[in-house]
């Protein structure tokens, strides 16, 4: 069973214990080939960077064909519009979020380790630039 292991008891009994108390578990039902999906999502794109992919055609075709007198569509487009804001602000704080931390954490390691703290600002003025992802 997904979630639980087996230990071996006394005279071949098995003790069930459930593994999610443990740690996160997140499970995915796949509609297709399990193996592909997570290939495509580790390799190519999340799931949220292609529904962001769709959303921006949407809407580019929203432009060249207004929805105005479809009330249902209307409404969908307004609800992704909404949801895009609310996604670009996210990921604005999460960018604005990970720098203060790396701040944070440079300043602290400057004055924990001035010696650590001048081999790392020394060894990424040497390692080429990473494109953004």
């Amino acid at each position: 069973m997904l979630g639980l292991f087996n230990l071996p008891g006394a005279a071949g009994n098995w003790q069930e214990i459930m593994t999610r108390w443990w740690s996160p578990n997140i499970s995915v039902n796949f509609a297709g080939n399990a193996d592909v999906e997570r290939a495509v999502n580790e390799d190519v794109a999340s799931y949220g960077t292609q529904i962001g992919w769709l959303n921006e055609v949407v809407m580019a075709l929203a432009t060249t064909m207004p929805v105005d007198g479809d009330p249902k569509a209307k409404s969908a487009l307004e609800k992704i519009k909404e949801a895009d804001k609310k996604i670009t602000e996210i990921i604005k704080w999460r960018k604005g979020n990970a720098m203060t931390k790396a701040r944070e954490a440079l300043a602290e390691l400057q004055k924990t380790d001035a010696d650590g703290y001048r081999r790392l600002v020394r060894s990424l003025e040497h390692e080429p630039a990473r494109p953004a992802s």
